[in-house]
């Protein structure tokens, strides 16, 4: 008797994310894994990964089971991938080629035209709210056959050098559908998690309440992640370095995460206000950089309409105030207005004073 076919998995993004969700796909042996790894690539074909996980422990020159430079590599393979995981940054005010819609499009493609009857499972593991509709918008959901479902990732996990991945916080997954009516994006995120946990070293859970949960993460996104790139701080310094220690938490933190909860509740959605202190304690005593701070470190784009001007956004149809929230969101497109200068995607004419279209 044949043996039964495992779901063929590719991850596009080998961050401290994409490469820890690899590293638990392997673990658990229920898929086949591949990686586009894209800059880091020659490295690790010749070496593979370097590992300090609190999950997973040590790993020297470790690979999941293929490699792929690009995207557009793993879809000439001619693989059908099941899972198409998505696990780049989200920054839609950034280069073309980096907008997920795009990102995606080779894999869903090639999927297509192998097997036009066979379901693609797109799973977004990226920080933000109403990020999945550009790809509904972009590709027709009958003719292409997929679902799109949603991962929120709480795993404090960075790449800190080529090749090499620190993972101090235990990865906790939850997946869910993003259209919660799609009873085939619900039984693909279970199926998922399956082939996902590992008992004793990471957590997984299918989310019948996904949009509830991206909310939620925002709490902690939209005013910690954001005050750390502004100021280039980790968050111990951050809350340390504040008026008598206090000002950081109690006029910025704090009142930012109550403007997430507000918003929240205008589209239906009711958070718990105890996830102010658990967010606001949550890596008070762990040198942590979020994400958007290690990016502007980095040089690179950082995920600012999906984090904060998405929910503005929303906060404006609404009718709700935001006076630490838009603050925040003015003086980052300032900043990443600079970032965009330095990678070349903006141009200053300083004779001008003008940026030239």
């Amino acid at each position: 008797m044949a043996s039964e076919r495992v779901p063929s998995v590719v991850v596009v993004g080998a961050g401290g994310v994409g490469v820890i969700c690899a590293l638990s796909l392997c673990t658990k042996g229920k898929s086949e894994v591949s990686l586009v790894v894209r800059s880091d690539y020659n490295h690790v074909e010749q070496k593979g990964y370097q590992i300090d996980s609190c999950d997973y422990g040590k790993l020297d020159s470790w690979r999941p089971h293929h490699i792929f430079k690009t995207a557009e590599d793993a879809a000439s393979e001619g693989k059908f991938f099941d899972y198409i995981i998505v696990t780049t940054k989200n920054i839609p005010d950034g280069p073309v080629h980096s907008k997920v819609e795009n990102i995606i499009k080779p894999m869903l493609l090639n999927n297509h035209s192998i097997d036009a009857t066979r379901q693609s499972n797109i799973l977004l593991i990226q920080n933000g709210i109403d990020i999945e509709k550009s790809i509904l918008e972009t590709f027709d959901q009958k003719e292409y056959n997929y679902t799109i479902l949603s991962g929120i990732e709480i795993v404090g996990s960075t790449k800190i050098a080529t090749g090499t991945i620190h993972q101090i916080g235990t990865e906790k997954i939850f997946v869910g559908a993003f259209q919660p009516d799609d009873s085939r994006a619900k039984e693909a995120a279970k199926q998922f998690v399956d082939i996902y946990l590992n008992e004793g070293q990471n957590a997984a859970e299918f989310d019948p309440r996904v949009r509830h949960s991206r909310w939620n993460k925002l709490i902690y996104n939209a005013a910690i992640n954001t005050t750390t790139a502004l100021i280039g701080l980790d968050v111990p310094r951050a809350l340390q370095f504040g008026v008598d220690g206090k000002s950081t938490e109690f006029e910025i933190f704090r009142p930012a995460m109550k403007e997430i909860i507000k918003i929240a509740a205008s589209e239906g959605i009711i958070l718990d206000e105890a996830s102010i202190d658990i967010f606001t304690n949550i890596s008070r005593n762990l040198m942590f950089k979020p994400s958007m701070c290690v990016d502007r470190e980095k040089g690179q784009l950082m995920e600012l309409e999906v984090i904060l001007g998405n929910p503005i956004s929303i906060a404006k149809k609404n009718g709700v105030d935001t006076p630490i929230l838009s603050n925040l969101y003015f003086l980052l497109v300032m900043l990443q207005g600079k970032l965009k200068e330095a990678n070349g995607l903006i141009k200053f004419d300083e004779e001008t004073c003008r940026i030239v279209n």
